[in-house]
């Protein structure tokens, strides 16, 4: 577990973040030597790791391969103890997509592995690749994306039960590409938060948004609000794939937390 002293831990963390063992773009090592050059006191790296419950999905397009698991925990292992000092910790995790047909085997799995935290995810509606590429939205009738959301929803309620989960990741993706109505998930977004109050679960403010069709961080200021209302943790966090991008927007990151209610840092 992270141990963060949640709201106050925005600052300085950056906790979100893939190297080229995923989707990213940097290795392991230009990742981590970057964001302790930038004066990150908290450094997290967070590949994603999918486990497919069934055929017909493309995550080992975009994942972790399932057998580089051990490389992977030795080599942050490594650098943390070339790089750790007084002033830079770095943090080792994984962003677990969530399937309910199998979520217990793969937690099962990753105990096995000294993982400082994990973050619980849902990148599928189905077999529907939500983040993808905006060419998948663009076909789909109105029905077709309200179902898809509401298996989403279903699925990131399934994942704020996980108490293994230190927090849940970028909250309303489906809004991504500017393709929805998200206020008309809202009344489901507030129902994750009631599960992740009771769990004693944690969020994250995704500033990734930003710089997507939907032009604002995950989750939305309404939910951020809502969030900041029942006292629920929060963490900034870039979800960066690029070593530039371990802090970006993360000022205007704690504005939103401000007006959203949340204690100063």
């Amino acid at each position: 577990m992270l141990g963060l002293n949640f709201p106050g831990a925005g600052a300085g963390f950056s906790c979100h973040n893939h190297s080229n063992w995923s989707d990213g773009a940097n290795s392991l090592e230009e990742m981590c030597r970057r964001g302790k050059a930038d004066g990150i006191r908290v450094l997290g790296i967070s590949d994603h790791w999918v486990e497919p419950p069934y055929d017909g999905f493309d995550s080992d397009t975009w994942a972790m391969k399932l057998d580089r698991l051990d490389e992977y925990m030795e080599t942050l292992l490594r650098l943390r103890k070339e790089l750790e000092d007084d002033d830079f910790s770095l943090k080792i995790g994984l962003e677990v997509d969530f399937f309910f047909e199998n979520i217990s085997s793969v937690l099962a799995r990753l105990k096995n592995y000294p993982l400082d935290y994990l973050i619980g995810s849902v990148h599928y509606s189905g077999t529907f690749p939500i983040d993808h590429i905006i060419d998948e939205w663009l076909p789909l009738t109105p029905e077709e994306k309200e179902q898809i959301c509401e298996t989403y929803w279903e699925k990131v309620a399934g994942a704020a039960a996980v108490r293994e989960f230190d927090f849940i990741g970028h909250l309303d993706l489906p809004k991504k590409f500017g393709m929805i109505d998200n206020n008309k998930y809202l009344p489901h977004a507030l129902r994750v938060l009631d599960i992740i109050k009771e769990n004693g679960g944690a969020i994250e403010l995704n500033t990734a948004g930003f710089f997507k069709e939907c032009g604002e961080p995950y989750p939305s200021p309404e939910i951020l609000k809502a969030a900041a209302d029942r006292k629920i943790p929060v963490i900034i966090n870039a979800d960066a794939h690029h070593e530039s991008h371990l802090t970006r927007h993360f000022e205007a990151a704690r504005e939103l937390l401000r007006q959203a209610g949340f204690p100063e840092f």
